[in-house]
């Protein structure tokens, strides 16, 4: 059953059921309706290092690939230049010694890291809580076999945790160390990545269906050594699913895609998700010029550059699918399209609905000097992390489609996980469940930020609701915000000491309600 609980609920017959080892508990955060998260048992991947040839892929079947261009983006309206205070260019952000976005964010965030004193072994799946005793709210999450490190030991006395007693973990973050050994392992951020690889899992799903209406049998074996005996499969993979993939493993029977349950099945029987290569400029390592605006390219193969605001007009030059390009902010109209003038040598025009363009605006109210907050706009989607005024880091999203938008508002992260399953509700128009998004970040009931394999539409209204990222974009965005990423946690949950970062969604300068204060809800399944 699952019971939700907020931070004035504490223990009872819930943690003496857990004490007791009757039901192990697994904790994912409730969310509201964009895609579904039902924590995995936390388990560290191994990886296989192939790294894979990036192609384009999405969701559906109409999805670009690459071998199919991606359709022409849905025309968006020009959007107009800031308005009611917005600056018309953005602070100049302090690099103070910095050389990248996550250098600068850290030093923003953080002192020097605080020294281990150990290093420890979580022999189950473990929680972490706000203060050493089970009754505390949470912090995290340590997953099974997980290493973690302790920065001292606290100096409590509790019946209930046997053994070494309780250890602090984090800022307000402790954990019983009974069910613990002692590692020669160093921790490691989570979720790792194999050499070469951008995402935690391989990713894989049913082929599509074929002139019959049916897609095509993927059988699953129990084992390598089950199929190499010629036995039967346990059970065949469902379409609407996208699947993980600890290992690809070449046998007899062609390469093998092992999950973490060592079943498998033939890669010839599935189709690869391969993730996107996109990325976000960042702007500590990469600033951006004095004049002109960021923007970029979302037309397959290419935005067209033309001599004059007109579509009769000649090709000058082309702008690559999702690369950068730099545009003045003075629009002209022409039968209806709005025709952006471009900067720099490739003097011209460019359509407004082939470009996504960013706009910098004023901070929310009541942040704190130098607090690194993150500002989606819907309306281009893009999405820029900021410190104060100064953007550290822009890049494109795909947000919730029209069918389901994506939240506006302004919000504070209330839970972080290094991979997150997500399924649609009951009821829901599209059936769907994806295993193992990695780098979720939750700031509204089920909306989130999170790291995107199954599609390449960066710039277009795509998703479910949630704010999708790249692989790239996701991994750092997720290194930079608070709740900080600790090693060997694969959850975190903001605490009233420790608050998550602020993220605002908006559609252009439109106000939006401020929702900073929502408790944080969380599900815990038993």
């Amino acid at each position: 059953m699952a019971h939700v609980i907020d931070g004035s609920e504490r223990g009872g017959p819930r943690r003496q059921a857990r004490r007791r080892g009757a039901k192990a508990c697994v904790v994912a955060v409730l969310l509201g309706a964009c895609d579904s998260p039902s924590a995995d048992d936390g388990r560290v991947p191994s990886i296989d290092t192939a790294a894979a040839a990036p192609q384009l892929d999405g969701s559906s079947d109409a999805a670009p690939s690459a071998s199919a261009p991606v359709a022409a983006a849905a025309p968006l309206a020009a959007a107009p230049p800031p308005e009611h205070g917005v600056p018309s260019s953005p602070g100049r952000v302090l690099a103070k010694g910095a050389a990248t976005a996550l250098e600068r964010a850290t030093i923003a965030r953080e002192a020097a890291a605080p020294a281990l004193t150990e290093h420890r072994r979580a022999d189950r799946a473990m929680m972490i809580y706000a203060a050493p005793r089970f009754d505390a709210t949470f912090r995290g999450k340590l997953p099974h076999g997980g290493v973690f490190g302790v920065l001292d030991r606290a100096e409590v006395v509790d019946a209930e945790c046997r053994g070494d007693g309780w250890a602090r973990v984090g800022p307000h973050a402790f954990v019983c160390l009974e069910h613990t050994s002692k590692s020669d392992a160093k921790p490691r951020i989570l979720p790792s990545l194999g050499a070469g690889r951008i995402t935690p899992y391989i990713y894989a799903r049913v082929r599509r269906k074929g002139a019959a209406a049916e897609a095509p049998a993927a059988p699953r074996w129990s084992s390598r050594s089950a199929l190499a005996a010629g036995a039967e499969p346990i059970d065949f993979l469902q379409p609407d699913h996208d699947y993980a993939f600890e290992q690809r493993k070449p046998s007899r029977h062609g390469y093998l895609l092992v999950d973490a349950q060592k079943r498998v099945v033939r890669e010839a029987d599935v189709r690869r998700l391969e993730p996107s290569t996109f990325a976000g400029r960042d702007l500590v390592a990469d600033p951006l010029p004095e004049s002109g605006q960021l923007a970029w390219s979302v037309m397959w193969p290419s935005a067209s550059i033309r001599a004059e605001p007109r579509a009769d007009s000649a090709i000058v030059s082309a702008v690559p699918h999702q690369a950068q390009l730099f545009v003045t902010d003075a629009p002209v109209q022409h039968r209806g399209v709005a025709w952006v003038p471009v900067a720099g040598d490739a003097a011209g025009y460019v359509d407004a609905s082939e470009i996504r363009r960013w706009f910098p605006a004023t901070p929310p109210t009541g942040l704190a000097h130098e607090e690194l907050w993150i500002d989606v706009e819907l309306e281009q989607q893009t999405l820029a992390v900021m410190l104060g005024d100064a953007p550290l880091f822009v890049t494109m999203i795909a947000s919730g489609n029209h069918k389901h938008p994506t939240p506006q508002g302004v919000y504070r992260i209330k839970s972080k996980m290094a991979v997150a399953t997500m399924d649609s509700q009951p009821g829901d128009d599209e059936a769907y469940s994806v295993e193992s998004v990695p780098w979720a970040q939750f700031f509204y009931k089920r909306y989130g930020l999170h790291g995107t394999f199954w599609h390449n539409r960066f710039g277009k209204r795509t998703s479910h609701g949630c704010v999708n990222l790249s692989a790239k974009d996701a991994a750092l965005v997720y290194a930079m915000t608070t709740p900080a990423t600790v090693p060997g946690w694969v959850m975190s949950f903001a605490h009233d000491l420790v608050p998550g970062t602020v993220v605002r969604v908006r559609k252009l300068d439109a106000d939006v309600p401020d929702r900073r204060a929502d408790p944080v809800a969380v599900a815990i399944v038993e």
